[in-house]
């Protein structure tokens, strides 16, 4: 028992952790001193000790010593933690003693973020926050994360509405030229708009008519090429005539080999958000089409057939839930479909689930034949057990 009464009349108790580090506590009382140095003694042949120095750290200085530890971030994902901490984490909590922080203050900043913020950003800065205070229990600063139990505001998803081939070939039309080609791939395929823009000459094989998405381009210059977002995300994804025809035109860039360039002295590619706007304004153009359609055949000046539109707020991404969408209608599984987009099961489930054709009426063809083969077999036994008798 390491615990002495000192000359002032103070009881010191004191123990040693796993690394060898003394650590002690002085106590009015021997009862408390014997108390604590059991307890401490306890967590270290657990392995759940905290070092009571460690939890002064403050959530800053902790959080920017884990992110300068998480190499495996890509830039831009980087990025993305360094603004979420810097402007809504720190200005709460960054000054805070890490093992000060308790569930109800967490809690507290989850709800003071529902107030302006949508539930799917709650969401991603919450999960941030957490990985943070996880990685600060497996250190051993802290003992128990206070990001257990904490109520987020429900992330309720629209249901995905997919655009028709008219819509898509409004879109490409309305586009200029050197974007269309991108249209026919996100629609034709599937990809998301970082793996168009990473597509090269040797991504695509034009003999067998396979689409090799194994590379993205990177949101920001400096433009690099960099793997895809996860591991489920490389894959061969079959490319229709129309894809192929239209990638077979196309000349590499000079900067990273790209099919999808400016056609510059800079051989630079085209960008996320050169893509993304163009899209945005080939939506309200076709929009304004139909509608001088519309005003049109309405005042009797035209007999042309209506124009399609385009849903508002219509994005690049929903080629990726048409191309879902035709696959789930034409009987693909969801093993495939999942393949397919680069996805896992559960989360083409989670978005796709409304399109796949209604079972019910199967289902009960399916037990009303079994009840009917039934009782054709026991009306055959009865008549058979009548001419016996």
């Amino acid at each position: 028992m390491s615990v002495k009464k000192r000359p002032d009349g103070k009881w010191r108790a004191r123990y040693y952790d796993s690394a060898g580090k003394e650590h002690s506590r002085h106590f009015a009382r021997k009862v408390d001193a014997e108390s604590w140095e059991r307890d401490q003694r306890a967590a270290v042949a657990r392995g759940t000790h905290v070092d009571p120095a460690a939890g002064r750290e403050t959530v800053r200085v902790y959080g920017e010593r884990w992110r300068a530890a998480q190499v495996q971030h890509r830039p831009e994902t980087a990025t993305k933690v360094e603004v979420i901490t810097r402007l809504h984490v720190y200005p709460v909590l960054g000054d805070r003693r890490i093992a000060s922080v308790r569930r109800s203050d967490i809690q507290a900043l989850v709800t003071a973020w529902s107030a302006t913020a949508a539930p799917n950003s709650v969401a991603s800065r919450f999960g941030w926050l957490a990985a943070i205070f996880k990685s600060a229990t497996v250190d051993g600063v802290i003992g128990v994360s206070p990001c257990s139990m904490i109520r987020l505001p429900e992330v309720v998803g629209e249901l995905v509405v997919p655009l028709t081939v008219a819509q898509v070939t409004a879109i490409h039309d309305a586009i200029a030229e050197p974007y269309r080609p991108a249209i026919l791939v996100g629609a034709g395929c599937g990809p998301r708009i970082s793996e168009v823009l990473g597509i090269t000459k040797d991504s695509v094989r034009f003999l067998s008519r396979d689409l090799d998405v194994r590379k993205q381009l990177s949101a920001r210059k400096p433009w690099r090429l960099v793997p895809v977002k996860s591991k489920n995300s490389p894959r061969t994804v079959p490319a229709p005539t129309f894809v192929t025809d239209a990638l077979s035109q196309l000349t590499p860039g000079a900067m990273l080999g790209t099919l999808l360039h400016r056609g510059d002295e800079t051989g630079e590619p085209i960008s996320q958000v050169m893509l993304s706007t163009a899209f945005a304004g080939a939506v309200l153009e076709v929009n304004r089409l139909a509608e001088e359609r519309a005003r049109g055949r309405k005042a009797g000046r035209t007999t042309e057939p209506e124009l399609p539109t385009v849903p508002a707020g219509t994005t690049f991404h929903d080629l990726r839930h048409t191309y879902a969408s035709m696959l789930i209608d034409g009987g693909e599984s969801v093993t495939v479909v999942a393949d397919r987009l680069g996805d896992t099961a559960a989360q083409v489930l989670k978005t796709y689930s409304h399109l796949w054709p209604d079972s019910a009426d199967r289902t009960r063809r399916i037990v009303d034949a079994a009840w009917s083969h039934q009782d054709q077999a026991d009306e055959l036994r009865t008549v058979g057990s009548k001419d016996t008798g």
